[in-house]
């Protein structure tokens, strides 16, 4: 494995334990239908959580076309979420899961918010969630889909997805984001007053190791797939162990470990960056420290997940004899 060093400064380097990838990829296509064509236009398809099976009425979700991810919402929604994850604390009043937003031609808006199902004469989004495992990495994909079944007519020249996700804490119940726009496109189309129309908004978290399942937001959805957090057995965790030369070096061993605290998220490029920064002290005469980073995850209505990854860190300072390591869990959600 390929550890990244940066130098801070003469006594101190920032050493990555592993700089992962999670890309965050969004497809989306819009439809207009005459109303004759609604009995016939929805399927009934199915969906997996993992080997478990359901289904959902839906349009067709062939010939979805590229978004744009928005990491500035993308990185507002890790940032909260995270923070809500690590201290157990923040916003208990529940947020929209889904909203888009409609720009007309003639600069007004039409706001499609959160349903809980397709309906006629209405206004809505519905999000069904489908968790997929392959080559034991994960795929989060989000379905949202619009549909305005009223009698209302607009031309359109632009769409904007905004979503929110959330955890559940044993403490203090549901833990939400704020609901923030994480991807839009341009568009072209007009809903006349005899048709009906349907947006397909698929979102994927996508090369999801188990371990990183801890660190992936989980936005709201119609399944009810939260991850579950806090002082209990089946609260989720995330435990990084340093191998000092006498312990037993593995997950629920008993070398010296450390739980998360502080984090930063920053922007760079088309992505958000998450990182975890742990002060080691490697003491005189140390050439280099193993870590283990183990992590379990628990999820409502989804079983129960866990990794870990590991990695010799050998700090590049010659002729000092103490070292204080950076060393860094690097989380890089990609958009694309």
């Amino acid at each position: 494995m390929t550890v990244r060093k940066r130098k801070v400064n003469d006594m101190s380097q920032k050493l990555v334990i592993r700089n992962e990838i999670v890309k965050v990829r969004g497809r989306v296509k819009t439809i207009t239908i005459k109303k004759q064509e609604f009995e016939k236009f929805l399927q009934i398809r199915k969906l997996m959580i993992l080997d478990k099976e359901y289904y959902a009425l839906m349009p067709p979700t062939d010939s979805l076309e590229r978004n744009t991810i928005d990491v500035n919402g993308l990185a507002t929604l890790v940032q909260q979420f995270i923070s809500a994850m690590i201290t157990l604390t923040g916003n208990t009043t529940p947020t929209s899961p889904a909203q888009i937003v409609l720009t007309t031609n003639s600069g007004s808006s039409v706001t499609l918010s959160y349903a809980s199902s397709i309906n006629l004469n209405s206004q809505g989004v519905t999000v069904y969630l489908q968790v997929l495992e392959e080559s034991g990495n994960y795929t989060f994909q989000y379905f949202y889909v619009a549909f305005d079944t009223t009698n209302d007519s607009y031309s359109v020249s632009q769409l904007e997805l905004y979503a929110s996700a959330e955890i559940n804490s044993y403490s203090v119940g549901n833990i939400y984001t704020n609901t923030v726009r994480i991807a839009y496109t341009n568009a072209s189309f007009t809903k006349s007053s005899d048709s009906y129309l349907f947006i397909v908004w698929l979102i994927e978290f996508q090369n999801i190791p188990p371990y990183l399942l801890f660190f992936t937001p989980t936005l709201q959805n119609n399944v009810g797939i939260i991850l579950h957090v806090g002082n209990t057995t089946d609260a989720s965790s995330a435990i990084v162990y340093f191998n000092n030369g006498s312990c037993n070096f593995s997950c629920g061993g008993n070398c010296p470990s450390s739980g998360l605290g502080g984090f930063i998220t920053y922007i760079q490029d088309n992505s958000v960056v998450l990182e975890f920064p742990l002060t080691i002290s490697l003491g005189t005469g140390v050439s280099n420290v193993e870590v283990l980073l183990c992590t379990v995850a628990y999820f409502f209505n989804m079983p129960q997940t866990s990794g870990s990854t590991s990695a010799t860190l050998t700090p590049p300072l010659s002729g000092a004899t103490f070292y204080v390591a950076i060393a860094t869990i690097t989380i890089t959600y990609q958009g694309s």
